[in-house]
């Protein structure tokens, strides 16, 4: 297994045939694009005994928590036999990144196998018919800290929140409130909205919480706030505050007349470790009962407890500090460190 210079393999049959299985391009002139797009990229190849390339993986460095495969594929007769997974776990090992990349449903139950955590995506322009998923493979090691870096927050059109933090029970519609605020996203960013997760209490079934919907979502660079937020902004949401040295978090929040249920909707670049814990923590509590308990009572304490300290003038940061030390120790648990 080893790295080439994709411009070397231009006529090599066996490369023309992973790069046409990869991207299915129409015709010659195609191909040919597809390969001076490549030039573009870092490409690993794996092959076989006889020095012959069967299997490849075509990648950018995205950022310093992730990588983007845009091309995988191996050769029809030397498929089913971990080529692909041994690729994706080299270039894992190799950068020390989570993996990401998006696909169609033919190779979702590839990614999945391999670990990833799979979420819809939207559909890519240049494949207009095919439903497309966005897969990501986590580094645990980038799961289990946090960056350590000064947040930088600074707000924008909003302010840090206040009030009396209430806790109520599960509300039947808050998946139709997610719903609702998914289809505005959605219609507003189109193929910029990489993911769009219901994230947060209000996400898992039978969780009691505020009554405030938590959304994250994946764009290919947060810090290029030129290809999100005037579409957000005409879609009837306020740019609330940002914070570039915790993720390139940016977060928005429904205007009054947007005609959408209240909700945070946090913003991240594709591969943020933060939206997989998100992710990862909310389907842990969605299949554990007794940690799903015990957030409960940790939730209703941590607004008690704020409410005694502070009345109707709460920050909502510091009801967040009082849960952190549990969801530190159930982040441990889940994703090791």
């Amino acid at each position: 297994m080893r790295h080439i210079h994709i411009s070397d393999y231009r006529g090599h049959q066996a490369v023309r045939e992973l790069l046409a299985l990869a991207a299915d391009p129409a015709d010659e002139a195609a191909l040919q694009a597809l390969f001076d797009h490549c030039q573009q990229l870092q490409v690993l190849v794996e092959f076989s005994p006889g020095n012959e390339p069967i299997a490849l993986a075509a990648y950018a460095l995205h950022d310093e928590y992730s990588l983007r495969v845009e091309y995988l594929a191996v050769r029809e007769k030397f498929q089913h036999q971990g080529l692909g997974s041994a690729l994706m776990l080299r270039l894992q090992q190799e950068h020390q990144r989570s993996i990401w990349a998006t696909t169609d449903a033919d190779a979702v139950d590839f990614y999945r196998a391999l670990g990833c955590v799979v979420t819809t995506s939207a559909t890519d322009p240049r494949w207009p018919a095919n439903p497309r998923f966005l897969c990501t493979l986590p580094f645990l090691p980038l799961l289990s800290g946090q960056p350590e870096t000064d947040p930088a927050y600074e707000a924008v059109d909003g302010q840090l929140l206040r009030g009396l933090v209430k806790i109520v029970p599960p509300k039947p519609q808050w998946p139709a409130d997610f719903t609702t605020i998914h289809a505005a996203l959605s219609t507003a960013l189109g193929s910029t909205a990489l993911a769009i997760e219901h994230t947060g209490s209000t996400s898992v079934p039978g969780l009691p919480a505020k009554s405030l919907i938590d959304v994250a979502l994946l764009v290919p660079d947060a810090d290029d706030e030129s290809s999100y937020v005037p579409q957000l902004r005409a879609a009837g949401l306020v740019f609330w505050h940002r914070e570039p040295g915790w993720y390139k978090h940016r977060m928005f929040k429904p205007s009054p007349d947007a005609g959408l249920a209240d909700a945070n909707i946090h913003i991240f670049s594709a591969g943020s470790p933060e939206f997989l814990r998100m992710l990862l923590f909310r389907d842990h509590l969605r299949t554990h009962p007794a940690d799903r308990e015990a957030y409960a009572a940790i939730k209703y304490r941590a607004a008690a407890q704020l409410a005694a300290s502070d009345a109707d003038a709460g920050l909502m940061m510091d009801y967040n500090r009082i849960k952190e030390p549990f969801i530190l120790e159930l982040h441990q648990r889940i994703f090791g460190g």
